[in-house]
């Protein structure tokens, strides 16, 4: 288990019990869900596994894997909404071919899918405690769920797409919340997760919703973890807002200031409600000087993607 001494703010403490799968309140758009993301651009490959539970007890799941290593066309895969016992947990949770075990601890997990042609057992081991969204005083954004949690680790397993067989040993990131989710509350997002091997983690989640702009997110580094107080973002684009490299520079409430320069290896489109995209962007990154992964997505409006697609960009 984590010494929880890294922690720069005791608040930040989150009971293990969070973990596992919650008791939903009764509100419109509850649901709970729980992905995984694993980069991997010297293959040319981007992936994600999520998984969810709504207030009535049904589950769902998906899989995409896209980049260039795997082609011009994503793999996706949408297990449709399904009712599952109450007491099935997330440290056995099956559906149909995804089989995720998480140990209710926020230490260790195994996510494995087997259908068709994509095989994928990810061995899952956070470096550092779970970063809680609702630690901060303001709380968790309610149009965003009750609470929520971010936590990077190490990612060792394999990955078959048809005849290819890839072996992984690398850093990948989860997050689980539960409670509201209202896709299209906020007007953009940029959330973002990267890692430099297993000692320096930065996850920043900038919302615009409401008039506000609302960030939360942290610095962990020299085995300390700290929140994130500022972030400056710029990035390059085409298309439908579709980035092609991007840098943040990052200062957290221990006054560390992390530098990250981004190239967008792999990318895709995800279309959680009519009204609104989330722009996936997975790459190769130098962070504080030294090389590793970084993960960017952004969330626009639909309508907005669209119209900037087809009149822009506008540089300047």
């Amino acid at each position: 288990m984590f010494d929880n001494k890294v922690l720069a703010d005791q608040r930040l403490i989150l009971d293990p019990v969070n973990d596992g799968r919650h008791v939903l309140r009764k509100v419109p758009n509850a649901r709970e869900s729980v992905p995984y993301l694993l980069n991997l651009p010297e293959h040319g490959i981007g992936l994600f596994t999520y998984t969810w539970v709504n207030e009535a007890g049904e589950a769902g799941a998906m899989m995409a894997v896209f980049g260039p290593g795997v082609g011009p066309e994503p793999f996706m895969l949408k297990l449709a909404d399904r009712p599952v016992p109450a007491d099935m947990n997330f440290n056995d949770w099956r559906l149909e071919g995804l089989h995720m075990q998480q140990d209710l601890s926020f230490n260790k997990a195994r996510v494995r899918w087997n259908y068709g042609s994509i095989e994928l057992d990810l061995n899952f081991e956070a470096f550092h405690p779970p970063y809680a969204y609702g630690s901060d005083e303001r709380g968790c954004m309610p149009y965003a769920a009750d609470n929520r949690i971010e936590q990077s680790g190490t990612a060792v397993g394999t990955l078959k797409i048809g005849d290819k067989r890839i072996e992984f040993n690398t850093t990948g990131h989860r997050d689980h919340s539960w409670g509201t989710r209202d896709w299209v509350a906020a007007q953009h997002w940029k959330w973002v997760h990267a890692q430099c091997g297993p000692d320096l983690s930065v996850h920043f989640w900038v919302v615009e919703a409401m008039g506000k702009t609302e960030l939360r997110g942290y610095v962990y580094k020299d085995k300390r973890m700290s929140v994130v107080t500022k972030v400056d973002v710029d990035f390059d684009f085409v298309g439908k807002l579709d980035a092609q490299s991007w840098t943040a520079t990052v200062t957290d409430a221990d006054q560390r200031v992390i530098q990250m320069e981004v190239k967008v290896v792999s990318r895709f489109q995800l279309v959680p409600h009519p009204d609104c995209c989330l722009n996936e962007h997975a790459g190769s990154a130098i962070i504080d000087g030294k090389p590793g992964v970084a993960w960017m997505e952004m969330m626009w409006p639909e309508s907005y993607r669209n119209h900037i697609g087809a009149v822009g960009p506008y540089a300047y």
